[in-house]
């Protein structure tokens, strides 16, 4: 599963929390990110990481699921 993350304000916290948890990042031409992480291969895993991390509900960002 990958995660497109537009952001609504600074990416680079959220760059970084999303590093720490082993997520693979990258930097989309519209300063969006794709984002996948090895442990998460559905939508419903990609969630629960974000969830975790917080980010699932940031009012910062706006996040976009897409299959592999």
């Amino acid at each position: 599963m990958k995660v497109h993350l537009h952001f609504l304000k600074q990416a680079g916290s959220f760059e970084a929390v999303l590093q720490k948890d082993g997520w693979l990042l990258e930097q989309e031409k519209d300063r969006s990110i794709l984002a996948w992480h090895p442990e998460a291969p559905d939508e419903t895993a990609a969630r629960s990481r974000l969830h975790q991390l917080g980010l699932l509900t940031s009012r910062s960002l706006r996040i976009e699921f897409r299959p592999l």
